[in-house]
């Protein structure tokens, strides 16, 4: 295992509103960055304009012209030097092709590297091999794709204090190729090395699976989401049973969004857990911007297909695997699957009755 060249060459797969961000990103700080995407438009508008990010802060917004690529381009990338690392940014149910279709393009030396939500490390290995493969848990970004060329930050970025994503090998050693990734990171978002990534990407699920799917079933802001009693108590529930699989399965979980999860585990049943967990979400809603949705709330606006089966319905299985009741969560997976097939509207009152 060799470490990254410090002139690495970067292929980032799906340039929406994550692999976007950090293609801009990387590029604006002199890294040779490739970005792949298969909607056409938005190729289009970042060869001729570049890559646009507005963020909360002022300093975070900014255009830079970027190396963009349509799908139907990658094979002429064989007449190139092969890349040293691939950040995957693609929806977790188009994992496996988009593994395959870069692979041939990878570095003999080279690794892939999951920026998605769910957990899809063990899907890219089966492809790539698990001495190719690395695990991102990002913590704080949230963004959207607003248009063609147009990428909205609407969470604060972390700092020393509040990471904003940790990088890790999948055999939890802190490895130069892990350090030298995490460097390239660092120019996107306060980054850690981590010892612990299938912990780190449990943490990272529970809060996607408590807050994903609420939003999208209810058509609520994530700020609306958290003000609602009634949802946000939804949301509660929904956590506690990710962390009571987590553990069943065995792994170490870590503080997250500003939560603590060993307190959302007891929030169903413990007042005193209960009153902190709801301080602490209603706390990090408000560095979030009022008109921040999660992605599976983007994808219901915009008629797409949701990640429900790699969130909520993992969630589910694993629960069903170990034994500990997640029906919560394959309740929740169930709405989400008929609002995608057109069979239910979003609304509040989606969630009341579960």
């Amino acid at each position: 295992m060799t470490q990254i060249p410090p002139l690495a060459r970067i292929l980032i797969m799906g340039a929406g509103a994550v692999g976007g961000y950090f293609g801009a990103s990387l590029t604006r700080a002199g890294c040779d960055v490739t970005l792949v995407d298969a909607w056409a438009p938005h190729v289009e508008a970042m060869r001729r304009d570049g890559l646009t990010v507005r963020a909360m802060e002022a300093e975070g917004s900014f255009t830079t012209p970027v190396r963009a690529l349509h799908i139907s381009d990658v094979p002429q990338l064989v007449r190139e030097a092969p890349f040293d690392v691939v950040f995957l940014a693609v929806k977790s149910y188009d994992t496996d092709w988009a593994t395959a279709l870069v692979l041939p393009f990878l570095a003999g030396q080279g690794c892939i590297v999951s920026l998605q939500n769910g957990i899809n490390e063990e899907a890219i290995a089966a492809i790539a091999g698990w001495g190719r493969t690395l695990g991102c848990a990002i913590g704080l970004l949230a963004a959207e794709l607003t248009g063609p060329g147009q990428v909205l930050r609407t969470s604060r970025r972390g700092s020393a204090t509040a990471i904003g994503m940790r990088i890790g090998e999948v055999h939890g050693r802190i490895t130069p190729r892990a350090e030298a990734i995490g460097a390239l990171l660092a120019h996107a978002d306060s980054v850690r090395v981590t010892t612990n990534l299938w912990g780190e990407r449990w943490s990272k699920l529970t809060i996607n699976a408590m807050r994903n799917p609420v939003s999208a079933m209810t058509g609520l802001s994530g700020q609306e989401r958290d003000r609602d009693d009634a949802v946000r108590a939804l949301s509660i529930r929904l956590g506690s049973q990710c962390v009571r699989v987590g553990r069943a399965m065995g792994l170490a979980l870590e503080p997250i969004s500003g939560l603590d999860l060993d307190l959302l585990a007891q929030a169903e049943e413990d007042a005193a857990a209960l009153a902190t967990v709801t301080q602490q979400i209603l706390a990090h809603s408000a560095a979030r911007s009022a008109d921040q949705r999660p992605s599976m709330g983007q994808d219901v606006r915009k008629g797409r297909r949701t990640e429900t089966e790699a969130i909520s319905g993992l969630v589910a299985r694993r629960g069903a695997e170990v034994g500990v009741d997640a029906s919560l969560h394959a309740r929740v997976n169930e709405i989400m699957r008929r609002i995608e097939r057109g069979q239910l509207q979003p609304g509040r009152d989606l969630v009341l009755g579960l």
